[in-house]
């Protein structure tokens, strides 16, 4: 038996710790956390599983804790200077590659931003009643700004499956599954590629290998969820 709302939790839980990391540097504060739940193993924990499931998992999270667990001996504010300078060089075009981190620059000709690919996600935004926070001026279709989409999609999956609506839970589940096929999964396995070969930092080579092998886990398990709320069978807790 599967519990529905501990899988979704764990799969909420990814999602915005993946767009909080790529939506901004890592600072003092997160660095302390990131480093407490690797020596505790929280981290660990939460990614168990799926790294038996997938090697891009396992590799991704062998490199990011083994960078934390060393970060722990040095000066946190030398640690969190090297992680900007190569969030910088990653995602902020200081280098000039990777292209820019969002779905237009990686799918349109001349890595363009702001093309139909942003369009098309705006409109799905509207239509579930959200925008971007307008202090976040990346696009729309940034990597970030469409992890954390993911993420309220599955928050709001849970308020309607506790509450019972179990035909409205599933179809916000269906959105899911769409919005992962249609958007993440056309591009962000080259983006995770891109980033792997050019960081220079362990936490963030690992952060591309762990991104790419949890959203082809995820959208691999949308099926199995889905039917767990069919309506002609009970769902399974």
């Amino acid at each position: 038996m599967v519990d529905f709302g501990a899988v979704n939790e764990g799969r909420r839980y990814v999602y915005d710790l993946l767009s909080r990391l790529y939506e901004r540097e890592v600072d003092e504060e997160l660095l302390g956390e990131l480093t407490s739940a690797a020596e505790g193993g929280e981290l660990a924990r939460r990614f168990e599983a799926l790294a038996e499931l997938d090697e891009r998992v396992g590799r991704g999270l062998d490199l990011m804790l083994g960078y934390l667990r060393s970060a722990a001996g040095r000066a946190r504010k030398d640690v969190v200077l090297e992680l900007a300078a190569e969030y910088a060089s990653l995602f902020l075009g200081v280098k000039g590659t990777p292209p820019h981190p969002s779905e237009s620059a990686y799918m349109s000709a001349g890595h363009l931003m702001y093309q139909e690919q942003r369009d098309e996600v705006v409109e799905l935004y509207r239509d579930m009643g959200v925008d971007k926070v307008r202090e976040f001026t990346e696009p729309e279709d940034h990597v970030a700004v469409e992890l954390s989409f993911m993420s309220y999609l599955i928050g709001r999956t849970l308020e309607e499956w506790g509450k019972g609506n179990l035909g409205e839970a599933r179809r916000l589940l269906e959105i899911q599954r769409r919005f992962l096929r249609e958007h993440l999964l056309k591009w962000v396995h080259r983006f995770a590629e891109d980033v792997e070969s050019n960081a220079e930092v362990d936490f963030y080579r690992g952060l591309g290998y762990l991104t790419d092998g949890f959203l082809e886990l995820d959208e691999s398990s949308m099926d199995d969820l889905v039917s767990m709320l069919a309506p002609s069978g009970a769902t399974q807790i």
